[in-house]
């Protein structure tokens, strides 16, 4: 048999020819006795099913080996995830990446859905060992299905609390770009409605519990206690800045 025999116009050619160019005689005495021709239809047959993109696959991956592989072997190279432990790997990886907001790279969207039948929690958590069983059923399962919807865009991961990157001008930005300046009016004053509204029911006959009254009395007195001078600062009322001042009025 000599490469030249066979023409790369179907998949069992192209790796006829590749086979020989990264191997020679090696691959040339695997397959001795039979023909050309008989050879390129023995490896059509076997990879239909595959497309060009996957067979390149498996072919980039010979170059790491040393002497050709059988075609399992060589179609196992070019569906990875056909083989439970790399599969397994793959996705751990791939589950990893989208923790931190990122696709992941998978060869096959049968094994992110593996993935996510076997829950990221138990995937992270467990070696391959302890979850062998189950992974490959999940995994077989899904390539069984024969067809798979499209890997979904990551969702945005949430920082840890504390550590947001806004900075608290950012923060203020993006609450006023919502409608949100009220509350960044608001913020840090006493929030005292309440009283107001209980004052309003009590003149119209209402009478509060013990707690509710003590409540009122003693956010009251801490509102009166607390007043303002011109400079800005806050003084209680029997503070000798207002007892000043009020000697000076009653002067």
């Amino acid at each position: 048999m000599q490469p030249t025999d066979i023409q790369p116009t179907s998949l069992g050619a192209l790796v006829v020819n590749e086979m020989w160019l990264m191997y020679g005689s090696k691959f040339a005495q695997q397959w001795q006795g039979l023909t050309a021709r008989e050879l390129k239809d023995a490896w059509n047959q076997k990879l239909e099913g595959l497309n060009e993109s996957q067979v390149r696959r498996g072919l980039v991956a010979c170059l790491t080996q040393e002497w050709p592989p059988t075609l399992p072997q060589f179609i196992k190279l070019c569906c990875p995830w056909t083989v439970p432990e790399v599969a397994y790997h793959e996705a751990v990886r791939g589950m990893t990446a989208r923790r931190q907001g990122e696709q992941g790279a998978w060869s096959h969207p049968a094994v992110y859905w593996a993935a996510v039948g076997v829950s990221t929690v138990d995937l992270l958590g467990c070696t391959y060992g302890a979850i062998k069983t189950r992974w490959e059923k999940t995994l077989s399962d899904e390539l069984a299905r024969g067809s798979w919807p499209d890997i979904p865009q990551p969702r945005t991961a949430l920082p840890a609390p504390g550590r947001t990157l806004a900075t608290r001008a950012e923060a203020e930005a993006a609450l006023k770009t919502m409608g949100a300046e009220k509350l960044l009016r608001q913020q840090g004053r006493p929030h005292r409605s309440w009283i107001a509204k209980w004052e309003a029911r009590i003149a119209h006959g209402d009478h509060p519990s013990l707690g509710i009254a003590q409540m009122i009395t003693r956010a009251k007195g801490e509102r009166e206690e607390t007043v303002c001078d011109s400079k800005g600062k806050l003084h209680g009322k029997q503070c000798k800045h207002c007892e000043a001042d009020d000697a000076k009025v009653d002067g």
